[in-house]
């Protein structure tokens, strides 16, 4: 059967009612992080001043964020000075599925973690339910290792709130919502650390 024009559904509208609904939920869940978000620019400028490396891990849509925030942190802040050393353990297929064939998923950000890092380096886990279980293993290795967790989580924080050294929640189980204001924060994250870098 052919379909005709006049037989498709009209397009969804999402008038201005739907907007500003969003706008009234997202700005006092973004505003809520404030003081979560400056300690996670002080944390990741001592990274920079150190000459240490942030790692960065996630899962399905938090993975995209930490390979774009790590393209942020390492090209974005540059200035011309110290770079910050940012390698999301994200980005190499290779290595992640290799470890995930051989080690079992839960242990694809541990493995590579355990070779790396250096004291004084940080992980930085990205996951809006905090309970993913590889996330949550490259916390409990990094915290045994001696290295400091930033996490950025959503909903309660899960498992990640306890072995987070630094918590940047979004307190919504909205997830969608979560990625977004996510996504604001490690923009605002990259814009503070790139300013500070230039007036130094």
């Amino acid at each position: 059967m052919t379909m005709t024009h006049n037989s498709l559904a009209a397009p969804l509208q999402a008038g201005p009612k739907v907007w500003d609904e969003y706008l009234a939920t997202a700005a006092p869940v973004l505003g809520a992080m404030g003081e979560q978000v400056r300690s996670l620019v002080v944390e990741l400028d001592e990274v920079r001043r150190s000459g240490a490396t942030v790692y960065l891990a996630g899962n399905g849509g938090s993975a995209s964020a930490a390979s774009h925030l790590a393209q942020d942190l390492l090209k974005g802040t540059y200035t011309g000075s110290a770079p910050l050393r940012a390698v999301a353990l994200t980005d190499n297929l290779s290595m992640l599925t290799a470890y995930a064939n051989d080690e079992g998923y839960d242990r694809v950000f541990v493995e590579p973690l355990s070779l790396m890092a250096r004291p004084g380096d940080r992980l930085l886990a990205i996951s809006c339910s905090g309970n993913s279980p590889n996330v949550v293993a490259a916390a409990r290795h990094a915290r045994e290792a001696g290295l400091r967790v930033l996490a950025v989580t959503a909903c309660d924080g899960g498992a990640m709130r306890e072995l987070a050294d630094v918590e940047v929640n979004t307190p919504t189980h909205d997830i969608g919502m979560a990625e977004a204001m996510h996504s604001m924060v490690f923009h605002f994250v990259t814009q503070c650390l790139r300013d500070s870098a230039a007036v130094r």
